[in-house]
C-alpha cells in the first residue's frame, strides 16, 4: 500500500509516459487502424457487387439500364466509403485520447490517493478492439449499401408485373429494411462496446437480434423465391433461370447465415474460455 500510494494514482503516472495524445491516431493505434481499413475495404468492393448485381437484376425486371445501374451503384460505394472513413478516423481518435486519461487534479482538501479507491474487476468480457472497430465500420458500409438496393427496390416495384410485387416486396424492400434495422442494432453495440472495452449485458443483447434478423432475412429469400416460382415463370423467366435464382439465394443464404453462426460462435467461445480461465496464466504483477 506504501509503495502504490508513492506511485500515484495509475492515471497520472501512465500519463507521464504517454505522449500518445499529440498524435490523431498514434503509431500504437495504426497498425490496427491498418488492418481495420483494410477489412472495411474488402466489405465494401463485395457489398458493392452484390448490391450490383441484386440492382441489375432488379433493374432486367424493370427494364432500367445497366449503366446507370452501375453509376448509381459506384456513387452509393462512394458515399459508403466517405462515410467509413469519417467513422473508423472518429473511432481510432476517440480510443487514442481514451488510451489514457488525462491526469486529473487533486481536489482542495484531498490528501494523498488511496489504492483502495481502485474498484476491482468481475465478471469481464473484453470486447477485442479490431472485432467492436469492424464491426461498427461495416455496419456503417452495409447500411449505405443497403439504402441503394432498397432504392432500386423500391423503383423498381411499380413497374414489375403483378403476379411479381409479392415476392419483391417481401423478399427485397421488407428484407432491406429488416436488415437495415438489424445494421443500426449492431453499429450501436459494437459502438458501445469500444467505448467501454468489453460486452455487456444491454451490448450482448442487441447484437444477439442484430443476427437473429439477418439469419431470417437470409433464409427467407430464397423461400419467397419458391413459394412465388409460378409468378416468375409467368413473368416469362426460363426454367433454367428460375433454378439457378433459388440455387443462388440458397447458396448466399448457407453463406450469410455461417458467417453469422459462425463470429457468434466465436465470440462466446472466446468469451467461455476467458470466463473458465483456460489458455495461458499471467504471473502476478505485484
Amino acid at each position: 500500500m506504501a509503495v502504490l500510494s508513492e506511485l500515484g494514482e495509475p492515471s497520472r503516472v501512465a500519463a507521464g509516459y504517454e505522449p500518445g495524445r499529440q498524435y490523431l491516431i498514434g503509431p500504437e493505434l495504426y497498425p490496427l487502424f491498418r488492418r481495420v481499413a483494410k477489412v472495411a475495404l474488402a466489405i465494401l468492393v463485395a457489398g458493392s457487387a452484390l448490391a450490383f448485381g441484386v440492382s441489375v437484376l432488379l433493374g432486367g425486371l424493370a427494364d432500367f439500364r445497366a449503366g446507370d445501374l452501375l453509376m448509381d451503384t459506384l456513387g452509393f460505394a462512394l458515399r459508403a466509403a466517405l462515410l467509413a472513413v469519417v467513422v473508423l478516423v472518429a473511432a481510432f481518435a476517440w480510443l487514442q485520447r481514451a488510451e489514457v486519461r488525462p491526469p486529473r487534479r487533486l481536489l482542495p482538501g484531498e490528501g494523498v490517493w488511496d489504492p483502495r479507491s481502485l474498484s476491482g474487476v468481475r465478471g469481464t468480457d473484453p470486447a477485442p478492439r479490431f472485432e467492436t472497430a469492424v464491426g461498427l465500420v461495416a455496419t456503417a458500409v452495409v447500411l449505405v449499401i443497403l439504402g441503394g438496393v432498397g432504392r432500386a427496390a423500391a423503383e423498381a416495384l411499380p413497374q414489375v408485373a403483378a403476379g411479381l410485387r409479392p415476392l419483391l416486396r417481401h423478399a427485397v424492400v421488407e428484407g432491406v429494411m429488416l436488415l437495415q434495422v438489424a445494421a443500426v442494432l449492431s453499429a450501436l453495440a459494437h459502438a458501445v462496446a469500444l467505448v467501454q472495452g468489453r460486452w455487456r449485458p444491454y451490448t450482448r443483447g442487441p447484437r444477439v437480434v442484430a443476427d437473429a434478423i439477418g439469419v431470417f432475412v437470409f433464409v427467407r429469400v430464397p423461400v419467397e423465391l419458391v413459394v412465388h416460382r409460378a409468378a416468375l415463370f409467368e413473368a416469362g423467366l426460363s426454367r433454367n433461370l428460375v433454378i439457378w435464382l433459388v440455387g443462388t439465394a440458397i447458396v448466399v443464404a448457407a453463406v450469410g447465415t455461417a458467417v453469422i453462426v459462425g463470429l457468434s460462435t466465436r465470440s462466446w467461445y472466446g468469451r467461455a474460455r476467458k470466463r473458465s480461465g483456460s489458455g495461458p496464466v499471467a504471473a502476478p504483477a505485484l
